[in-house]
């Protein structure tokens, strides 16, 4: 701005001067301000060396003298400000011709990106119509296989209709024949799928052929657009040819006398020449490289053109088949496939169904170990994950290891600082207590045990057969059978009272045992002795000078059951050889116990309470027999032993086990349960009242039977309430563990109605007596509809009946 500044200054003061002679040369500083002008605005141009040049032009000017200016003002001045006027249009001209130039590229750059667009797209297609080939390719060929295969089993069926009978080989002609229509008509369609294939492929082609003709008639007008300008060029070329001539010619006039002047023109002249000759150039590399690009461009059509020629003779080869359709096709072809071979399979050739059987097997054994791969895969997927949540599990558990080490160490030594004020307050305790036994197993048994629920009393019954045939930890077997687990069962819902009869080593001490182990419960074993006579021989005395009552191990047990630990578990005590002493002597109390209400069940130790005493204790002097408590004894009848009275064997649920174990082959998969007591007693009250109805009929039944009445007249044994009490509770239990109604009703009478000593063994009774007692026994029995008959009572009555026989 400054420079244009200083170049107006001389016009502002030519305009105000009148002398009229310096008129020309303030035209001159005009012509001059002008240049200044153009090098300040055109500096960046393609003209700046031009402008450049007028610039030292104007300087030599300026230090010319006043008359040489005035001699050259007149013409030198004109020339000057005309050519700056001119070659401000040739500037104005020359950006245009850039902007076209510009346009021309961006749109070359267009047309290149939609030919790469092209080349992508036709690319694409071809991967496609190579893949599809391909499939149709092997579609093909798999279809030539089926037809290889279906023409070799046409051969053989045609082999084996010559050598059946006339009316199986019309039905395999007539088959065929219907086969060979479908496969014709198959043929048929597949054709017409060609054709419509060939149809589609024609009109891409025409669209894509629409599409390069749009393409080409686009480069084509772009083409024609850069020959306008190209010619435009050329015109422009020769018009300033002309003007440089015109100027050269006024150059020639304007006769300057000042050796700069014309040392200035002719290297004018030289410079406007070399900017002409440098733009016609460049003009004509341009004018080349579109020419090669047009040439490209043509190659570039023809390699398409020849792809999409090549594309349509690929096309061709496919017949007119989309790979849907062959897809569809082959899928069809295996449907008929499998209808050819099940009609093969029904056909009467054993050589085809050894062959159907031998496919069979081997896609059973071929899927099987499918199943089996694909289980083995998820299991070690599965596996994997938890390995992986495994590491960083054992990482934490790592760290919380070391951490609880600690707290540990410093635990174990307050608690050995705490057990050993506690046994020393447990001592001084016991010094004081009449009960220090009871008082220990205060402080053992307050952890309440953790127990399951009995599931049914069929699954129940099975399960404990294997629980009490494996005993883990003495790695022995013991053998019993179903029927006898079945009755152990039910007796316990019957009675608290249980009395196992039978020779030595029938196993009778060992299945309370392992009972008491199969359920998690408690056992405790006593051995009576001979000569007990009162309850305190099993339960110990108070001595009333040491303060002190002797605990014997059943009080222990009465209690133990009663703790939390066992309370809701079954407990056993097991009364070994309990016939070496008169029960009804030492067991006189509880037997009269057992009979009353379970809350009413209570047994006096002292007449008066002691202080400190242990806490299940009533009043500190009185203990509660519990309903989780059993009483089961074994007995051995000899010289040794006595008998049992009849209100032992009335109260109390009696079984003899066999001679003969019954061996089968055991469970030892089993974990260690603890079963609930609470639930075993609600499924045995569940059992009872589904069944109340059978059994309380059958009751009836029996009591108006003629076994009733023969019983009573000729025998002089009748029933009470406590039978009926024991029907009830015993015989649903048997049923609900899977037993029949027969066999349970068959093993109580047996037990408690026919037992030697009372209707049999007898020395009052007659022959005739028994022998009517047994028709009157099958009478009832068929009466009722049992399917089999009372072995152990007929075994029984036949016995007596023998003894009687025999003397």
């Amino acid at each position: 701005m400054g420079k244009r500044n200083r170049a107006r200054k001389p016009q502002a003061t030519a305009s105000t001067t009148v002398n009229t002679a310096n008129t020309e040369v303030h035209k001159l500083d005009n012509a001059l301000a002008a240049v200044d002008n153009l090098i300040e605005s055109e500096s960046s141009s393609v003209f700046g060396a031009m402008a450049e040049k007028f610039k030292t032009a104007a300087s030599s000017y300026n230090a010319a003298s006043e008359q040489q200016k005035k001699a050259a003002s007149e013409s030198f001045g004109n020339d000057i400000q005309t050519l700056v006027g001119e070659l401000k249009k040739l500037v104005e001209q020359n950006k245009q011709v850039e902007l076209d130039v510009k346009q021309s590229l961006a749109r070359q750059k267009q047309l290149e990106a939609a030919q790469e667009e092209l080349k992508k797209k036709a690319e694409a297609e071809k991967k496609e119509l190579d893949k599809q080939s391909k499939e149709l390719l092997a579609s093909k060929k798999k279809i030539a296989e089926d037809r290889a295969e279906l023409a070799i089993k046409l051969e053989e069926l045609k082999e084996q209709e010559l050598d059946a009978e006339s009316g199986f080989a019309a039905k395999h002609i007539e088959m065929l024949n219907s086969f060979e229509e479908k496969q014709n008509k198959l043929r048929e369609s597949l054709e017409e799928k060609k054709l419509k294939l060939e149809k589609e492929i024609e009109e891409l082609n025409k669209s894509k052929q629409t599409l390069n003709e749009a393409e080409k008639t686009l480069l084509d007008e772009k083409l024609q657009q850069l020959f306008a300008k190209e010619a435009e060029l050329d015109e422009k070329e020769f018009q300033l040819n002309q003007e440089k001539a015109l100027i050269d010619r006024k150059r020639k006039q304007a006769q300057l006398t000042v050796e700069e002047a014309s040392s200035y023109k002719s290297s004018l002249k030289d410079e406007i020449e070399n900017e002409f000759a440098y733009q016609i150039s460049s003009l004509e590399n341009q004018k080349a490289s579109l020419e090669k690009q047009i040439a490209q461009y043509d190659q570039g059509e023809k390699q398409l053109l020849a792809k999409l020629s090549s594309f349509k003779e690929l096309e061709r080869q496919f017949e007119g088949t989309t790979p849907q359709e062959v897809v569809k096709q082959l899928n069809h072809y295996k449907q008929t496939v499998n209808t050819l071979r099940t009609q093969l399979d029904e056909k009467p050739s054993e050589h085809l169904e050894q062959n159907y059987k031998e496919l069979k097997k081997t896609y059973e054994a071929l899927e099987q170990e499918y199943n089996n791969a694909h289980a083995e895969l998820q299991q070690n997927k599965v596996q994997l994950t938890k390995n992986k949540m495994s590491v960083i599990e054992l990482e934490q558990i790592h760290k919380q290891k070391q951490a609880l080490e600690k707290h540990n160490q410093l635990l174990k030594t307050a608690v050995d600082q705490l057990s050993a004020d506690v046994d020393d307050l447990v001592n001084k305790q016991q010094a004081k207590t009449a009960f220090p036994a009871l008082l220990v197993l205060d402080s053992k048994l307050r952890a309440k045990a953790i127990t399951e629920s009995v599931p049914s009393l069929r699954d129940f019954a099975k399960e404990l057969q294997h629980r009490i045939a494996w005993d883990a930890n003495e790695q022995k077997e013991l053998y019993y059978r179903f029927e006898d687990i079945c009755l152990f069962i039910a007796g316990l819902a019957m009675s608290r009272l249980h009395i196992l009869q039978g020779i030595s080593g029938t196993g009778k001490t060992s299945l309370a045992k392992a009972f008491a182990r199969a359920v998690g419960g408690g056992v405790k074993t006593i051995s009576v002795q001979a000569g007990w006579r009162d309850k305190g021989d099993l339960i110990g005395h108070f001595n009333a000078f040491e303060k002190k009552f002797y605990e014997q191990e059943t009080l222990q047990a009465l209690y133990e059951a009663q703790s939390p630990a066992y309370s809701d578990r079954p407990y056993i005590v097991l009364l070994d050889e309990m016939n070496l002493s008169r029960p009804e002597q030492y067991f006189a109390e509880f037997l009269s116990a057992l009979e009353l209400d379970p809350k009413d069940r209570i047994l006096t130790l002292m007449t008066t309470g002691q202080p400190n005493g242990p806490e299940n204790l009533i009043e500190g002097r009185k203990i509660r027999i519990p309903e989780n408590l059993w009483f089961i004894g074994t007995a051995n009848h000899d010289e040794t032993t006595f008998e049992f009275a009849d209100k032992t064997y009335d109260r109390a649920h009696v079984m003899e086990l066999p001679r003969h174990k019954n061996t089968f082959e055991i469970d030892k998969d089993h974990e260690q349960v603890t079963y609930s007591f609470d639930s075993l007693e609600a499924a045995f009250e569940k059992a009872s009242n589904k069944h109340y109805g059978k059994v309380e009929k059958l009751i009836k039944d029996l009591d108006k039977s003629e076994f009733s009445k023969v019983l009573e007249r000729d025998f002089n044994v009748s029933w009470g309430n406590r039978l009926e009490r024991h029907l009830i509770r015993f015989i649903p239990v048997m049923l609900e563990c899977g037993s029949e109604l027969d066999f349970a009703l068959d093993h109580m009478l047996a037990t408690k109605v026919l037992r030697a000593g009372k209707a049999t063994g007898r020395y009052d009774t007659e022959r005739e007596d028994i022998s009517n007692l047994i028709d009157a026994l099958i009478d009832f029995w068929e009466l009722q509809k049992f399917d089999t008959q009372p072995d152990a009572c007929l075994n029984l009555l036949e016995r007596d009946l023998n003894k009687k026989s025999s003397l």
